[in-house]
């Protein structure tokens, strides 16, 4: 039994023996594995691409950037990264996404209003420059070597440049003048400032008197504040010295989004708002009121147009009446004219007949009377007639030939079917009596 026992011991010796080699080697591996990969973290690291490192050499204790992406060479030195851009915001939003995020810059303006602005600095740091020749650090090293650290850099200088230029900025204008349009030039300011230095300014008070609208005595003094920005004897407007420059750090770009003004503003904002509004409908309504007014006046000047376009065609229908009317009268009185002169052709006529007819008889009565005296010779006589009679009907007939019995106007009388002009037929009847009676004269002698 005793010799059973024995055995059991040396088996369980030799596994507990085996078992603790492996046990051993298989730490000695991991420690191996561990150390290994210490010693590789140690001696190698790895570079962000939007990074700079600043490395010191564990050996030397030499400072070095590193600006490459991806593996380097630690060799058990301390590294302290740097973000190539940093942004500091200052808007207060929790979620914006910005290597340093602030609260609202508090801010007053020049008329004393206070208000808080939010805004976005962007600021791109150096890389590696060489040092000068006494062996002072510039570039990232120098600013390594004063902040130590991206944070105490972002805190200590960059969050601190950033608060004194907004609030300088805003010094240079009323809370007026910013809220009339006035936040783009407050914008322009704060990253004028911000790279090249803030100005040297002096306030100029102007103090304006206030008097009844009498024109009493002053009853108050209202002061006017403005800011002037002092220059040099050549004219150049003084600066402080850039807070960023002699670090070599750049401004990307900086703005003022908006500025939360203090509640009594927004009630001033708010009137204004409203006075505005009502101006605007004011001016409108002004508006509305002019156009129907030139609308009614277009409307009474037509009126009036057409009216005197009615009056002008009447007055026209009128002239042209009273044009018709007298030339109607013209002609009618020329044609009574026209008239009256045929009829004293005609009447002259008859008078210059009657006139010859009397000569004729006349001439006869002598002849008569010259027969009478000598009746006794009959061939006396008969040729005494003959000459008389001849004498007569010539002088008539001579007389009816230069006559003008017919008028040149005929008023009356008319021509049948195959008739002849009263003119003629007596002419006609004339000179059948005149030989009937010749003929008489000549059978009774």
């Amino acid at each position: 039994m005793s010799v059973e026992i024995s055995d059991i011991g040396k088996k369980t010796t030799k596994i507990l023996g085996k078992n603790r080699r492996i046990m051993i080697f298989g730490t000695s591996v991991v420690v191996v594995v561990v150390v290994s990969l210490i010693l590789i973290f140690e001696m190698i690291s790895w570079n962000e691409a939007d990074e700079r490192l600043v490395h010191q050499s564990a050996f030397t204790g030499n400072l070095t950037v590193i600006n490459q992406a991806g593996p380097y060479l630690k060799a058990f030195g301390s590294v302290e990264p740097y973000k190539k851009v940093i942004s500091v915001n200052f808007s207060g939003e929790k979620t914006a996404k910005a290597v340093a995020k602030v609260a609202m810059i508090p801010i007053r303006f020049l008329d004393t209003t206070t208000g808080d602005a939010r805004g976005v600095a962007r600021f791109r740091l150096p890389g590696h420059v060489a040092a000068d020749a006494s062996g002072t650090l510039r570039g990232l090293l120098k600013i390594h070597e004063e902040f130590g650290s991206q944070d105490t850099l972002i805190s200590n200088l960059l969050v601190r440049a950033t608060t004194e230029n907004v609030k300088a900025s805003a010094r240079m204008m009323s809370v007026e003048q910013h809220y009339s349009g006035g936040n783009g030039q407050l914008s322009q300011d704060f990253s004028d400032q911000l790279i090249n230095g803030i100005f040297v300014t002096e306030q100029i008070i102007d103090q304006k008197a206030q008097r009844t609208k009498e024109g009493g005595e002053n009853l108050s003094k209202q002061q006017r504040v403005t800011i002037k920005i002092k220059e040099d004897a050549q004219g150049n407007k003084l600066r402080n010295s850039p807070m960023l420059a002699s670090y070599g750090i750049t401004v990307v770009d900086a703005s003022i989004i908006d500025i939360d003004y203090e509640s009594k503003v927004d009630a001033r904002l708010e009137a204004q708002k409203q006075a505005a509004a009502d101006e605007a409908l004011a001016r409108q309504n002004l508006k509305k009121a002019e156009q129907q007014a030139r609308t009614e006046v277009a409307l009474g000047e037509q009126a009036i147009a057409k009216q005197r376009a009615e009056s002008e065609k009447l007055k026209i229908k009128e002239q042209i009446d009273a044009e018709r009317v007298k030339a109607n009268a013209i002609i009618s009185a020329q044609q009574r004219v026209a008239v009256k002169a045929e009829l004293a052709k005609e009447q002259e006529q008859i008078l210059k007949q009657q006139r010859l007819e009397a000569e004729g008889m006349d001439v006869l009565a002598q002849a008569r009377l010259r027969a009478k005296s000598a009746a006794l010779d009959p061939k006396y006589v008969f040729d005494e007639s003959l000459k008389a009679e001849i004498q007569i009907q010539t002088a008539l007939f001579t007389s009816l030939g230069k006559s003008r019995l017919v008028p040149e106007i005929v008023i009356g009388g008319s021509t049948g079917k195959g008739g002849q002009a009263n003119g003629s037929e007596f002419m006609r009847l004339l000179a059948a009596e005149a030989a009937l009676s010749l003929k008489q004269r000549l059978k009774s002698k």
